[in-house]
């Protein structure tokens, strides 16, 4: 699943290629059987559209009904036949949304219902970026990015691995924020119990005791 920037003909040759399906979003100037797919829109406007019902993102919203209608055919440089689906919210709608599936077999709503699955993805990919610093790897060496990679990978596992712990049926899972708060929380009442501990057993060494806790001060040369 990606959307419309991604949807180049390589790259769906290579999903195919190792016998993935994709589905897909598409600019509407991309082309199925030599035609855009905008024009599609119009020379299909006497075909009856086909109403399907998508589960909402957001649960306290009432799931969203799409008008939409099929053309099957082969896209620009790709062997494989595959179908576009051109989705409006409504049947006046002029800027419809346009999508792709590799797979023949699934129905618009199926495919639909597949990509709609793409949305989490790309929150994890925003956190991984923005919060955990998957983007603060520029001007380093080869090997620092790719044990950066390494390490901001390992921590959005921890935390689905914490959020799967949580699980619960018919309840939502807990967001990977909700998750790096719980073990902020958790480090930090770990590191209070072990401080007030030492305080305990050397009530004069507090100084002491509260500097070997900090972390050391770099000084500028």
């Amino acid at each position: 699943m990606f959307d419309s920037w991604y949807s180049s003909a390589k790259l769906i040759k290579f999903c195919l290629r190792q016998k993935w399906q994709v589905v897909c979003a598409l600019k509407s100037n991309r082309k199925i059987e030599k035609q855009r797919v905008d024009l599609y829109n119009q020379t299909l406007k006497h075909k009856p559209y086909q109403k399907i019902t998508l589960e909402a993102v957001d649960e306290h919203q009432p799931a969203r009904t799409y008008y939409v209608r099929t053309v099957t055919g082969h896209i620009e440089n790709v062997q494989q036949e595959v179908y576009v689906i051109i989705s409006k919210k409504r049947p006046g709608d002029h800027f419809p949304k346009y999508f792709l599936c590799t797979d023949t077999s699934l129905s618009a709503q199926e495919a639909l219902r597949i990509y709609q699955k793409r949305w989490p993805a790309e929150v994890d990919n925003l956190y991984l970026k923005e919060v955990l610093g998957l983007g603060d790897f520029r001007l380093q060496s080869f090997e620092a990015i790719e044990k950066w990679f390494a390490v901001v990978v390992l921590a959005i596992n921890y935390l689905q691995y914490c959020a799967m712990l949580t699980y619960k049926p018919k309840l939502p899972l807990l967001s990977l924020a909700d998750c790096k708060r719980q073990h902020q929380r958790s480090h930090f009442q770990a590191l209070l119990r072990t401080l007030i501990h030492e305080i305990k057993k050397q009530p004069q060494q507090v100084e002491n005791i509260l500097q070997s806790f900090l972390p050391v001060e770099r000084v500028a040369t």
